[in-house]
């Protein structure tokens, strides 16, 4: 579904208030649907004529207000009866909802990017501060998975090694199955052989062999079994 322009989304906004505030008023006070509408809009398109107004909506930055507008118009639509203006407020709210999704992926997109970036330049202290408020923000996103692993990665680079055994914890709890699990999990057995938990690492290489199919993992945990074999 197309995305709205900031300038079309913001003066969008405006109407949809505006619209909003005229169907309560008619059916709390019993005004008629069309005087209320008709009084309200007249105001949105005085308004809007103003180009100075126009330039502003223009320019300004509402990516938090397009958040709102999607969380909260629904709720403010409950309850109205269903006519023709509702089911048009609800279809802007249709949109409205999904670009504010295609927002929040595109954001956590562009701060993955950033922090492999970061990453790649072993730069890891900013790589994992990128990651931490990546997760913090979009708890949910798709990138959870790359994300997590990365700071396992980073934070074992950084020697931070309680805070990469918390990330292992978060991942085996919240993507048993997935290969980044896996990959992760040879970085907490590493853990365990630096702490001399010798016994719990070959386990966790047995582990990785039994449960994983992907053949670089199964590798890995081979090789690393066998040369703490005991």
């Amino acid at each position: 579904m197309a995305r709205l322009s900031p300038a079309l989304f913001s003066s969008t906004i405006l109407i949809i208030c505006l619209m909003i505030l005229g169907l309560r008023e008619s059916v709390l006070k019993d005004h008629t649907e069309t005087e209320v509408l008709r009084e309200r809009l007249q105001l949105a398109e005085k308004r809007l004529a103003e180009s100075y107004f126009r330039e502003r909506l223009a320019q300004e930055d509402n990516q938090e207000t397009r958040e709102v507008i999607a969380q909260n118009l629904p709720g403010l639509l409950k309850g109205l009866p269903e006519t023709s203006k509702t089911y048009q407020l609800r279809t802007i709210a249709s949109v409205v909802n999904s670009s504010s999704k295609t927002l929040k992926f595109e954001r956590a997109s562009s701060l993955l990017e950033r922090a492999k970036e970061e990453f790649r330049a072993h730069n890891y202290h900013e790589s994992n501060v990128r990651l931490e408020g990546l997760l913090k923000s979009y708890p949910d996103s798709i990138h959870g998975p790359e994300a997590r692993f990365l700071l396992v990665e980073g934070y074992y680079q950084s020697k931070d090694y309680e805070a990469c055994i918390e990330v292992v914890e978060q991942m085996i709890r919240l993507y048993p199955e997935s290969e980044l699990t896996g990959f992760s999990l040879l970085r907490l057995a590493k853990i365990y052989e630096r702490r001399d938990r010798i016994e719990d690492a070959a386990e966790i290489y047995r582990s990785i062999s039994q449960n994983f199919s992907q053949a670089e993992l199964k590798r890995q945990a081979e090789l690393s079994l066998k040369a703490v074999d005991i």
